[in-house]
Formats: C-alpha cells, structure tokens, sequence
C-alpha cells in the first residue's frame, strides 16, 4: 500500500542544527549567535534549500579573488567563509516552496494525512 506522508519544514532550532552541520565541513567559522540568527532568517527554508545556501555562501570569498588567479592560489590563502557571505547568499537563495504551496500542503495533510 502507498502512503502519502507530509514532512514539515525545519523549524528554527532544526535550521541551526542543519546549518551548523553544513558548517562542521568548514571548520565551523560562525559563532553560535550568528548561526541562531541565520535560523531566524531561513523561516521557510527546507533542508535542501539550507545546503543551496551553505555552498552559495562557500562561493563567497572565492568570488573576492582575481578570475586570472584563482588556478594559482593555495586553499589555505583564500579566507575562510564568514557572515557576510551567508548574508549575501540569502539575497539570491530563497526558499523553494512559497507560502501559498506550502499552505496546501498542510491543508492536504490534515485532510488526508496519516493520523
């Protein structure tokens, strides 16, 4: 038998962990605070919109280096990810459902939803 199951969106506390999973990879450059905050900001975002936005946001200080040398420039001379580029990132990585969608979704589920 097939069953349909809603999954809800992360919720905050869930983002903060999502993101400071993603981040575990770069050493974790953000404090906690700045990690919270991103949570904060993300209202909306899936698990997989959160990953668009880490590795958006990895892009951040590559794109600050010259195009003619980044074949030339040792990893460890390139800074690490920071705040500002997660800022950055949250202007062109939005999430993947919008509210209205998202508003049926839940509307299905607790019509037809597992009870």
């Amino acid at each position: 038998m097939l069953y349909h199951r809603y999954v809800p969106l992360p919720e905050t506390v869930t983002r903060a962990k999502i993101l400071k999973l993603l981040l575990d990879k770069h050493d974790s450059p953000l404090s906690k605070d700045e990690i919270k905050s991103l949570a904060r900001q993300t209202e909306g975002y899936s698990a997989s919109d959160l990953t668009a936005l880490a590795q958006d946001a990895a892009y951040g200080p590559i794109r600050e280096v010259d195009l003619s040398k980044v074949r030339d420039i040792p990893a460890n001379k390139i800074r690490p990810i920071n705040y500002s580029d997660f800022v950055n990132s949250l202007k062109t990585i939005r999430p993947s459902i919008d509210k209205t969608s998202l508003k049926a979704y839940e509307d299905w589920n607790n019509k037809f939803g597992a009870k």
